[in-house]
């Protein structure tokens, strides 16, 4: 892998919670460790009240649930739309609960419960999309299980589309419940061996023998490194195998330094090499001196059955109340058709021309700072006007429309009323 294309990979990659709070604890006499930053993170959100948002529909989900829903929505819970369907399918009671739409993005909660028991667990996957018209060329789909209620054995589930015009109609496909699917991710103290490790080629590269120098994972008993040190060459190799009931296997293992920045926190250049049940990371341009942690992740599958479901429910969502204006004329050199200003986000429409989007849009509230602004789509056809384009940007935290005095565009401020 060259180092450009290694510098992006290792940037997008940091440690989750699990492991930091695990590297911490080992660090806990040592010195003080900064979090790394983990690129298109998930912003938590406080937890606050539904105020009323949820009807019956919704109570019927159970107290956690509903707990789990407040709690995710945080202040975004008053603009929510309380849902109404439900199918059960194969033994699992789908219900629809909750939806945050402002006419170009929608946020849709539903819930999944085993009626026959014993068929989730707390890594449960639930397949599925939201249909809208006019789709372009949308860049965000997302979303995925939130929850899980071990005592009702309830998933609740987020589904995302950003983009669609959602004053056409919509629609909620739910494919599949899949409890195979696992993830882990840890960070793993070392001791380095005082001899080299044994190697053996695979597909003429060399690969670290099984069984030298075993590290375990105190939180996962389904995969350990089960070869960590240098071989005689100079290579850092890190063996992850698995559990022979496991398949579909993938095992990162990268030297790691606390408090390292972007691509300093692993050091080397890596090359990933398949073998039976696991895979070997093998990096060179590192030394014994930096090799004091080690930072795993990767995904399998296990043994159980996905459950399929394929269950389409319509959906009439109502938008929020937005601000609109239509200026129809260039505004920096770019002709800007319409804006669209609502609490949950903000659309710019405009017209092909030689620039490849809107570019840097200010959101100025009328105390005088501003709103950050979270870039979801950019240059984005819509519709069967292929010259009509739009940028959308989403909001952290609500906007109430009130407090806004102004938005510039590529220089020019546009004042609301």
């Amino acid at each position: 892998m060259f180092q450009s294309d290694y510098r992006r990979e290792m940037d997008r990659l940091a440690p989750g919670s699990a492991a930091m709070e695990r590297l911490e604890e080992l660090l806990a006499d040592g010195p003080a460790v900064r979090r790394p930053r983990r690129r298109f993170g998930r912003r938590a959100v406080a937890a606050l009240a539904l105020c009323g948002a949820l009807t019956a529909t919704a109570l019927a989900a159970g107290p956690s649930i509903r707990q789990a829903l407040s709690a995710h929505l945080g202040s975004f819970a008053p603009y929510g739309q309380a849902l109404e369907g439900a199918a059960t399918v194969n033994g699992v009671e789908i219900r629809l609960l909750e939806a945050v739409t402002d006419g170009y993005s929608a946020r849709v909660y539903y819930t999944l419960t085993d009626l026959e028991g014993g068929r989730f667990n707390d890594h449960t996957a639930v397949g599925g999309s939201i249909s809208a018209e006019n789709l372009g060329a949308v860049a965000r789909f997302g979303g995925g299980v939130i929850s899980y209620d071990p005592d009702t054995d309830t998933l609740l589930v987020e589904k995302l589309l950003f983009g669609a015009d959602f004053s056409q109609p919509a629609a909620l496909t739910v494919g599949s419940a899949d409890s195979s699917r696992r993830t882990f991710d840890a960070v793993l103290p070392v001791t380095l061996p005082e001899k080299p490790i044994q190697t053996t080629l695979v597909d003429g590269r060399a690969v670290a023998l099984p069984g030298q120098n075993t590290v375990t994972d105190p939180d996962n008993g389904d995969y350990v490194l089960s070869a960590v040190g240098f071989d005689g060459e100079g290579r850092f190799h890190a063996l992850v195998l698995f559990d022979e009931q496991f398949h579909d296997l993938t095992g990162d293992a990268y030297p790691y330094i606390p408090g390292a920045e972007g691509i300093d926190r692993y050091p080397g250049e890596t090359e990933w090499v398949k073998v039976e049940h696991g895979e070997d990371t093998i990096t060179t341009g590192v030394t014994p001196e930096q090799v004091e942690y080690v930072f795993v992740s990767g995904s399998y599958h296990g043994p159980e059955e996905p459950i399929p479901l394929n269950v389409t429910f319509p959906l009439e969502l109502q938008p929020v109340d937005a601000w609109e204006q239509a200026p129809g004329r260039a505004i920096g050199g770019v002709q800007v058709e319409k804006i669209h200003l609502s609490p949950l986000s903000l659309a710019v429409f405009y017209r092909d021309s030689p620039e490849s989007s809107v570019g840097h849009v200010v959101l100025t509230r009328k105390d005088g700072t501003q709103v950050p602004l979270r870039i979801q789509i950019g240059g984005a056809a819509i519709g069967e006007d292929a010259g009509l384009r739009y940028d959308f940007w989403s909001f952290d935290e609500p906007v109430e429309l009130d407090d806004i005095a102004s938005i510039t565009i590529r220089g020019e401020t546009i004042s609301l009323p």
